[in-house]
């Protein structure tokens, strides 16, 4: 990758790609009082708090399809949860990039990033939606319901680590502890993922079943 600097560590540890020495040392961090470290963070879980809520009016919104199709309710969790968990992944690797270096937020760097993250989400979500097609074909037995969520997962996966990966980069151009991205994309992938859900399925299960 062009954004790639620093030397490799040597072999065997978890993510040798991102796992880089910065070039030159850095100052300890200053120590910060209880009482503002509880602050600050207080004020974005109260912010991310309430941007969860969105989820709420999402499901309120198509409240008649989770009625008719139970099947959503259940495997919910197991949507949002596998967004939350990719979206991490790709955000931590981002993290611990600009933390040792391995990348800076120039325009080429996050282009090249965004694009390989897109790749990966796309093969993951793959990979995740033939799992939970399979997880509810034989829990559930409905070709429909289970492409439904199958397809939910694709949607979810794939967007989950590109706005995992871009969202760091977004925090530190925003002079925002890129660390925050870590929690941040878990409350989003919550509500975007109820809304990819909601939407597909109503396509799936609604529109199209219509049709047919």
């Amino acid at each position: 990758m062009p954004c790639t600097r620093g030397r490799r560590q040597p072999s065997g540890l978890p993510d040798p790609d991102m796992c880089l020495v910065p070039e030159a040392e850095e100052e300890p961090p200053a120590h910060v009082p209880i009482t503002s470290e509880a602050l600050s963070r207080g004020r974005w879980l109260v912010g991310l708090m309430a941007a969860q809520s969105l989820s709420s009016v999402i499901l309120d919104r198509y409240s008649d399809l989770l009625s008719h199709h139970l099947v959503i309710t259940l495997f919910l969790t197991m949507l949002v949860g596998a967004g939350g968990n990719a979206g991490n992944q790709s955000s931590i690797k981002v993290i611990r990039g600009l933390a040792t270096g391995a990348l800076d937020t120039s325009d080429a760097c996050i282009r090249a990033t965004l694009l390989e993250q897109a790749v990966v989400g796309i093969l993951l979500g793959g990979a995740l939606s033939a799992a939970g097609f399979a997880r509810v074909y034989l829990t559930n037995g409905s070709l429909a319901n289970s492409t439904a969520i199958g397809l939910s997962v694709l949607g979810i996966v794939a967007s989950s680590c590109l706005l995992g990966s871009g969202l760091p980069f977004v925090l530190a151009r925003a002079g925002v502890d890129p660390a925050n991205a870590g929690t941040s994309i878990q409350v989003l992938m919550d509500v975007l993922g109820v809304g990819i859900t909601c939407v597909t399925c109503d396509i799936v299960l609604t529109q199209l079943a219509a049709v047919v």
